[in-house]
């Protein structure tokens, strides 16, 4: 699979030459069905794995993944993440890829905190948490004290700062 994706994928802006695409071509996999469109922006192998890094918009490419991962006959895992369509997926249920459960969403940075700090101070957007109670602790030194999820997101309220819990919905279908 690697000689494969190092021969068909091009380092450009161009999708036409630097999507997955061109694996599928060039394998002669098909893909009638599913969306192809993404660019890989990086590569890296190493001794057991391979994680290809691309951009995709307002599709989820699991189905495209899936096909390939069967033309190779290996198993892989994702993490997809398009906060305009409201997607975050992590199928990577041990941990050892993607550990990520929790993404933060805010709508405006300089929103002031209970603590009167503005909320871009200590979270970026789309900031990742690979546990809740990572999370929660974050949030209570933002003034935002909860012992759990459904707390923290009734004081969030109104405040458009969000917590978006990553999903499988695949886990049923393999």
């Amino acid at each position: 699979m690697w000689e494969d994706l190092e021969t068909s994928i091009v380092f450009c802006r161009n999708e036409d030459l630097a999507g997955i695409g061109k694996l599928f071509e060039l394998k002669c996999i098909p893909a009638e069905g599913f969306s192809l469109r993404e660019t890989v922006i990086s590569m890296e192998r190493n001794q057991d794995n391979i994680f290809l890094s691309t951009s995709a918009a307002w599709f989820l490419l699991y189905d495209a993944y899936h096909a390939s991962a069967e033309a190779y006959q290996v198993d892989f895992v994702m993490q997809s993440i398009e906060p305009g369509c409201n997607i975050y997926i992590n199928t990577d249920h041990s941990g050892q890829y993607f550990p990520d459960h929790y993404a933060v969403s805010i709508e405006v940075e300089s929103y002031l905190t209970p603590v009167d700090i503005s909320v871009g101070k200590k979270l970026e957007y789309g900031e990742l948490f690979t546990t809740e109670a990572a999370l929660l602790e974050r949030f209570a030194e933002l003034g935002y004290p909860a012992n759990t999820l459904e707390m923290l997101d009734t004081l969030l309220e109104d405040t458009g700062i969000e917590v978006r819990c990553f999903e499988d919905p695949f886990s049923l279908n393999e």
